[in-house]
């Protein structure tokens, strides 16, 4: 029998035994898991911060297909030294549906890193998607990470990479929020609206926009309709969209911009307040992320998608942000295209996105993809946004 020793789970070695305790998630829980969250995470310089507020919402009772029994920890002495979430949506690849389980917040006391917490942890997590008929899960991993190595042992494929895109809208906000960046940010600020100001010179509609606050149902079908054009991407029922667009905390709250032609939505976004830790450990930085942007096929090519990113980075600055961030499918060169015209500075592989058929459809499905090169909708939520 495999036990624990100091060196791990090896099942050789008569070292001094560590008494790990691995279970699932308990009431009162919360403020161990976040701990260790903080204590994993946020030793980097680049990490968004987990209050009691954001972890109620984001994995709390309220969220669809709440699954605690999902949400695996690993005690040492009575206390919480390693935690993963485990989450569970319906995503879509190729017009098939699938019952997904995203990994989330793979967490582990830096002391007590390499001793095989998270390989057990992984395991119970994946014992309980086969257990619940889960047909594939999905993670990011940082393309040069220790954490992808185990991934990979563990089954998970690389599926594709994320890029990223960043732009400064406002100088005055980042004075007040982002101060070690001062010196270099007047010329990225005049970069990008210089950049932005070329490309939405030509629109000339009459379009209107409108900030939806909770009437979004019509806003939600357009996305969804618009959205089939990718080979996969996670279709928002009404419960879902409600919880992750208007249910937000206070503090992490959503824009969602409607551009409408005779009353009727022909085009779209969505950003969502953010958090993150860079350059300076101890201080957040506030920040948009970009999730959602759409135009209807008939009215592409006018313009209107880049009038309508301008109205949500106007919508960022007026709510004190000085950063938006973009992040997308590595291989969606059009999309790269747009947000370099509107003044975003791209990277490209900024994290990787793997998955792990469970089932034997989702086996089956997987690998008749193989080898082939197709574009899918970034699933935020799992990224932890």
């Amino acid at each position: 029998m495999k036990i624990a020793t100091e060196d791990g789970f090896d099942g050789y070695k008569e070292k001094k035994r560590v008494n790990f305790v691995f279970r699932t998630f308990r009431e009162g829980d919360q403020s161990g898991i976040i701990k260790t969250y903080i204590a994993a995470f946020c030793k980097s310089r680049f990490c968004e911060p987990m209050t009691p507020e954001f972890w109620a919402w984001k994995y709390g009772a309220t969220r669809p297909n709440y699954a605690p029994e999902g949400y695996q920890i690993c005690e040492y002495k009575g206390k919480i030294i390693g935690s993963i979430m485990t989450t569970l949506r319906t995503m879509q690849f190729n017009g098939e549906k699938f019952l997904a389980a995203g990994i989330d917040d793979v967490s582990t006391c830096p002391v007590l890193e390499k001793k095989g917490i998270a390989r057990r942890l992984m395991d119970n997590a994946i014992k309980f998607m086969e257990e619940n008929n889960v047909d594939l899960s999905i993670l990011t991993a940082e393309p040069g990470g220790h954490a992808k190595k185990l991934y990979q042992r563990l089954g998970y494929t690389y599926m594709t990479y994320i890029s990223a895109g960043i732009k400064l809208i406002s100088f005055q906000n980042t004075i007040k929020n982002f101060k070690p960046i001062v010196p270099i940010a007047l010329p990225f600020r005049l970069f990008g609206k210089l950049k932005s100001q070329r490309s939405r010179g030509i629109y000339k509609g009459n379009n209107t926009f409108e900030i939806l606050i909770k009437n979004q149902d019509e806003f939600r079908q357009n996305i969804n309709s618009a959205y089939r054009s990718f080979y996969s991407f996670d279709e928002y029922d009404e419960k879902y969209w409600n919880w992750y667009y208007i249910e937000r905390p206070k503090s992490h709250a959503s824009v969602v911009i409607a551009v409408k032609e005779n009353n009727e939505i022909i085009a779209g976004g969505t950003i969502i307040r953010s958090y993150l830790m860079i350059i300076n450990p101890k201080e957040y930085t506030p920040v948009y992320i970009l999730t959602d942007l759409f135009v209807d096929k008939k009215y592409q090519r006018k313009r209107i998608g880049s009038y309508l990113l301008n109205q949500l980075e106007r919508a960022a600055k007026q709510r004190g942000v000085s950063l938006i961030l973009a992040f997308f499918h590595g291989r969606n060169i059009a999309y790269n295209k747009f947000l370099k015209n509107m003044g975003y500075l791209t990277f490209r592989g900024f994290v990787q996105q793997m998955i792990k058929p469970i089932s034997e459809r989702a086996k089956e499905f997987f690998r008749s993809t193989e080898g082939k090169k197709f574009v899918w909708k970034v699933p935020f939520e799992q990224m932890g946004f």
